[in-house]
């Protein structure tokens, strides 16, 4: 077992972590990293996941097969990532595309800023020497797969680390402190039992149900953002910028678009429909013949010049509308299960201003470094990280669903005109870069 020099009297915790995402394998590796410091408790950290462990994805595997959301990697997220050393130097940044440019398209249209130059106003939380914020633009997918082949390499062969991937948690029998665990290949079943149990397993979180099982004083509001979208990984167009994030309001009727560069020449481009509005989607948009969808997009999407419109198409007809959620909850943590949960497990939250992962992100951080200043005392340390992160949480997603316009007009004119509430949106958008 890893000890500390000179320490001889540890005691040792199970840890297990539900949800092998940017939270879980962030948290995962500052836990592990605690055992190398002074103190008096050796984390045993057992990491659950039902996906495959995308550390052990070849890059080129990853671009071809395994491209997934687009996401902002904001100033915060990176001040997280680089809690734990050449973790984001040797892993993270070269994974995603640097933000410079913020255009948005009106028709044909283009409207843009640098975003370097509101940025020069700021100063980087994430480089101490003062540094001006960098925001990146990166599949969810990128993110993950770097963080786990960082605790592969880092943490192979540690006794106090046991990943179980393809591995679903199913129940939290929280009286007895364990989970029911299911391997998803063979479906055999098994409990693992645990001191501190960590729900960073989404929105539909199945720890979550130990809180609201135990305690009729939790409250826990799950609901949607009322929009269909799809999106997207095409050729970047000649005349995009490779590095802006563009907004294209209207690209089709009722419809509002986003989109995002990627790595390896791609542009990950995103479509969505108040749920409201989806009967007056235009016919062709809802046809499963991709010819005849490729025949619209010609027409009507005008934004720009798409390299390859029966690409679009296909994807378009090869995927089912898509719906995220938003989640409320008024406290984190219980001290009578011995459970916390984190990101979007917490504060699941709309899209609509990118800061979902990077809030995760410092969901670890900061209980790692709550366990630090409680000298690892879960009775203190639960209580404060709910104090610590449940008005973040709150404030976040709240934030998210109330600068969302569900009307077209006023929307498109918020895009024109010096709308205050817009303004506002645009600069949150410019600080987080």
């Amino acid at each position: 077992m890893c000890s500390p020099t000179g320490t001889n009297t540890r005691e040792s915790r199970r840890v297990v972590i539900s949800g092998a995402g940017p939270a879980g394998l962030l948290l995962a590796g500052l836990l592990l990293a605690r055992n190398n410091e002074p103190g008096t408790v050796t984390y045993e950290v057992t990491l659950l996941d039902g996906r495959e462990d995308y550390g052990a994805i070849s890059k080129e595997d990853l671009l071809k097969n395994h491209r997934s959301w687009m996401l902002g990697l904001a100033d915060h997220g990176m001040d997280a990532i680089k809690t734990l050393p050449k973790l984001y130097h040797d892993y993270v940044k070269g994974e995603g595309v640097k933000v410079t440019e913020f255009a948005i398209y009106l028709g044909k249209k283009k409207i843009s800023q640098n975003t370097e130059g509101a940025a020069s106003k700021l100063k980087s939380s994430s480089d101490s020497d003062g540094a001006l914020p960098e925001s990146f633009i990166i599949d969810r997918n990128f993110v993950v797969a770097a963080l786990a082949r960082y605790m592969k390499e880092t943490h192979e062969g540690d006794e106090n680390y046991t990943p179980m991937y393809l591995t679903k948690c199913q129940y939290v029998d929280y009286e007895n402190k364990r989970v029911l665990v299911r391997n998803v290949e063979t479906e055999a079943e098994t409990y693992i039992a645990y001191d501190l149990l960590v729900g960073c397993d989404g929105v539909r979180s199945t720890v979550r149900e130990a809180l609201v099982k135990r305690h009729s004083n939790f409250s826990c509001d799950s609901t949607d953002i009322f929009q269909e979208f799809k999106q997207h990984h095409l050729d970047m167009p000649e005349e995009v910028s490779k590095c802006a994030l563009s907004a294209l309001p209207d690209i089709f009727p009722y419809c509002q678009g986003i989109a995002l560069p990627e790595t390896g020449g791609k542009i990950n481009i995103g479509i969505g429909i108040p749920r409201n509005n989806f009967d007056k989607l235009p016919e062709e948009l809802k046809s499963s013949d991709y010819k005849v969808v490729s025949n619209y997009a010609k027409e009507n999407f005008k934004a720009f010049k798409l390299v390859d419109y029966d690409d679009f198409a296909k994807q378009w007809v090869g995927q089912r509308w898509n719906q995220t959620g938003m989640v409320h909850c008024n406290f984190y943590h219980s001290l009578q299960t011995g459970v916390v949960i984190m990101g979007d497990a917490a504060h699941a939250t709309s899209p609509s201003i990118g800061m979902g992962m990077n809030t995760a992100l410092r969901d670890a951080q900061v209980f790692s470094e709550i366990l630090k200043e409680s000298k690892d005392d879960l009775t203190m340390a639960l209580p404060a990280f709910s104090e610590a992160r449940v008005k973040e949480g709150n404030a976040l997603s709240d934030l998210a669903m109330h600068l969302y316009c569900m009307d077209k007009k006023t929307a498109n004119k918020r895009n024109c005109a010096h709308d205050p509430s817009y303004i506002l949106a645009f600069q949150i958008a410019k600080a987080c870069m």
